[in-house]
């Protein structure tokens, strides 16, 4: 039976959302290919056209499409931290989520105030749903878990999907976010001036993503004379970034998330997938990612000198990190996401 969803977001940016669809179209496409999808981005946040241009490069036109209204009857609509589209389908017939993804607290506060013709507030993790419970006490019985995930066990075949790094003398750091407060760039720029002292001439920084006005993050580097050992790349088309961990991952590379919020933790789980050790601050999020493998991936949030011992820790046992890696993802597969909606539907009384 055709099932057509809608999943509407307030803006086409470079984010982790944008992945999260993408991610999505190519899991019902595999798996559930009687599903097909229709994305809505109320504005263009200068990512409507990288956007596009992944389906196409994905070969995901046949079952995915951009739309520009929700004039279209569907099965079933999802907003994702969209609390601007509420009072339109409310007005529908189509039964509607609400998805929270957001580790930005503020911007979690339109839970509040949910209509009840609002079937359920999905989380992409198990720790993210607590969260939530606990903020929205009285909205706990709504709130059900559809993993988020990366689609490491979807073979995809695509032009252009290598990149080629200079051929640097030496291994690269990545930092693969947004760079904000939350994001805390600046703990491992604070851990990378002890790891130079430590081993001159080992290492490198390599950001990715998008600036925030909070973060002059160019100055901050220029502040602790890094510029030689810094490399900052803008936000990367959508199809790109499992090429860039791949590519870190060849030259002996290791990610890095001191994050101080994540709903799922999507960056690291990329990062994981491409069997890339990884150091993350240990909030629940990043400890879920890693599973029995915490006190190898995982740091106090905040600590920056346990920060710089994880990252030496990490380049000196790299074979046993990257096969640490290679297990923990197989808790984010394309097939976990797919188990979590069947169940959705099945609860929302749906039929596939």
């Amino acid at each position: 039976m055709q099932i057509k969803v809608c999943f509407v977001y307030p803006w086409a940016t470079f984010g982790g959302c944008e992945r999260v669809f993408i991610n999505r179209a190519l899991a019902f496409k595999q798996y559930l290919p009687e599903t097909t999808v229709d994305f809505y981005f109320m504005q263009d946040a200068g990512g409507l056209s990288a956007f596009s241009s992944a389906l196409k490069e994905y070969q995901l036109n046949g079952s995915a499409s951009l739309v520009d209204s929700l004039d279209r009857e569907y099965d079933l609509i999802s907003l994702v931290d969209c609390p601007q589209a509420i009072d339109v389908c409310s007005k529908k017939a189509a039964p509607y989520i609400v998805e929270c993804h957001t580790p930005y607290e503020e911007n979690r506060k339109y839970l509040f105030d949910l209509p009840e013709k609002c079937k359920f507030i999905v989380t992409p993790s198990m720790s993210f749903s607590k969260l939530v419970k606990n903020e929205f006490p009285s909205l706990a019985d709504s709130v059900v878990v559809l993993r988020n995930f990366v689609p490491w066990d979807i073979s995809l075949s695509r032009a252009n999907s290598n990149i080629e790094l200079p051929a640097w003398s030496r291994k690269p750091i990545l930092f693969f976010a947004r760079m904000d407060k939350l994001k805390d760039p600046i703990s491992l720029l604070d851990a990378f001036e002890v790891l130079e002292k430590r081993r001159k001439k080992e290492f490198m920084l390599l950001f990715c993503g998008p600036l925030s006005p909070e973060i002059n993050v160019h100055k901050e580097i220029s502040k602790r004379k890094l510029d030689g050992v810094s490399v900052v790349l803008p936000p990367i088309p959508f199809a790109s970034a499992e090429a860039l961990m791949n590519a870190v991952a060849s030259a002996g590379g290791v990610f890095v998330s001191p994050s101080r919020g994540e709903s799922f933790g999507l960056s690291a789980a990329e990062a994981i997938s491409s069997v890339m050790p990884v150091a993350l601050s240990d909030i629940n999020e990043h400890a879920d990612l890693v599973g029995n493998h915490k006190a190898l991936f995982t740091y106090p949030l905040g600590d920056r000198e346990a920060l710089t011992d994880r990252i030496e820790y990490l380049f000196d046992h790299y074979a046993d990190a990257r096969n640490a890696a290679m297990q923990a993802r197989n808790a984010f597969s394309a097939k976990s996401f797919i188990e979590d909606w069947i169940s959705l539907l099945d609860r929302m009384g749906i039929k596939k």
